[in-house]
């Protein structure tokens, strides 16, 4: 049996080949539920202005659904979620600019930081390419993430040979 391409995007799975692998990307399907996977990460003031520059869905709004789904080029939002949407991205909006403008802690000032910083990476032996990584301080990332995710510590570092290039 020979080896198989699997999308994620479209949950299906081929035999891999180039041409195979190009046609799939090329195709309708896997364009669209590419579309679709990305837009599921948009925030709301981005949906709020693609949606209200679109007309209503007739198709839509007769028979109560439409054969396009999400990637029809006409609104399926009714006036109220249209205005619920404006809402919510207001409050977003709102809440990002609250977080910018938190005031940091009065006793924490940037060269005490730095110096914290400066200190725990002194501590790491040289030749060392990213120290900042394992400052002391960061923030853990959970222990069952996969290995591209979680930061190496300092055994697996100290593990590695450093290139010498020359």
């Amino acid at each position: 049996m020979g080896k198989r391409y699997h999308c994620d995007y479209c949950d299906k799975t081929f035999p891999d080949s180039a041409s195979n692998r190009k046609k799939h990307l090329k195709g309708v399907f896997h364009t669209r539920m590419k579309l679709l996977h990305y837009d599921s990460f948009r925030d709301a003031e981005t949906v709020f202005k693609v949606e209200s520059t679109k007309k209503p869905c007739r198709r839509f709004q007769q028979a109560g659904g439409c054969d396009y789904g999400t990637t029809c080029k006409f609104s399926h939002l009714s006036p109220s979620e249209l205005a619920e949407l404006a809402a919510r991205a207001e409050a977003e909006k709102r809440a990002s600019k609250q977080i910018i403008s938190a005031p940091l802690p009065a006793d924490v000032t940037v060269q005490e930081w730095a110096r914290k910083r400066l200190k725990a990476q002194e501590r790491l032996p040289e030749p060392f390419a990213y120290k900042f990584i394992l400052a002391e301080g960061s923030a853990a990332v959970d222990k069952n993430a996969c290995g591209s995710v979680r930061a190496p510590s300092l055994d697996d570092l100290l593990a590695c040979r450093p290139n010498h290039w020359g």
